[in-house]
C-alpha cells in the first residue's frame, strides 16, 4: 500500500516510516503547498488540507497538523503553533507564562487521511505535559525546548529521538492503520 504524505518536513515522513517499519505500507513524501485554514483547531486544518491535496494529486494523501494547547493561555496557540513559534520562540512563551502557576499543556497531532473526492477521516493524538520554567536542551524546535511530557522531568529537546517517541502519543498512527486495513 502506498500513501502520499503532503509535507515539506522530511522528519514527519521519517517518523511515520519508523512507526510503520513492520507494516506493508510505503509512505512517500509529496512536497506540495496546501491552503491552510485559519483556525485554532488542528483537526479542521488537517482535514481541509488533506482533502485539497488528495484532489490535487489524485492519490490517497496523509496530512497532519499539530499544535500546542496551553491551559493558562486559553488554548493558545493551538494550530497557530508554527507561526507563533517563528515569531515568539521559546523565550516568548516563557515570558507569556511568567508568574503563572498553571503550566499544564498538551500537544495535539491531528492526522488526516483522504482519498480523491472523498471526505477526510481524522485521527488525533494528545501528549500531555507542562511548560518548563526555562529553555532546556539542544534538539528540536522551540516547543521541544520547553515541553516536559508527563512522567518525565526532561524536555523533549533533552531526550534522544527514541526517548522522545516513547513519550509522545502515537495513537493516531495506529488508528489510521486500523482504518486502512479495515477498508481493504
Amino acid at each position: 500500500m502506498k500513501i502520499y504524505y503532503a509535507t515539506g518536513n522530511k522528519g514527519k515522513v521519517d517518523l511515520i516510516n519508523m512507526i510503520y517499519k513492520d507494516m506493508d505500507i510505503e509512505v512517500i513524501q509529496e512536497n506540495i503547498e496546501t491552503p491552510e485554514l485559519q483556525s485554532l483547531d488542528c483537526r479542521e486544518v488537517a482535514k481541509m488540507s488533506a482533502e485539497f491535496a488528495a484532489k490535487l494529486l489524485g492519490k490517497p494523501v496523509l496530512k497532519n497538523d499539530s499544535g500546542l494547547v496551553i491551559d493558562e493561555l486559553n488554548g493558545f496557540p493551538g494550530a497557530l503553533a508554527k507561526y507563533t513559534e517563528d515569531t515568539l520562540g521559546s523565550e516568548g512563551y516563557l515570558k507569556l507564562l511568567e508568574g503563572k502557576k498553571n503550566r499544564r499543556c498538551h500537544w495535539v497531532e491531528a492526522l488526516a487521511y483522504s482519498e480523491p473526492n472523498k471526505e477526510a477521516v481524522v485521527f488525533e493524538s494528545l501528549s500531555y505535559g507542562t511548560i518548563s520554567d526555562e529553555i532546556r536542551g539542544e534538539r528540536g524546535d522551540a516547543f521541544d525546548k520547553i515541553f516536559i511530557p508527563d512522567g518525565d522531568t526532561r524536555t523533549f529537546a533533552e531526550m534522544t529521538t527514541e526517548e522522545h517517541l516513547k513519550s509522545f502519543d502515537t495513537k493516531a498512527y495506529f488508528e489510521l492503520l486500523k482504518y486502512l486495513f479495515k477498508e481493504q
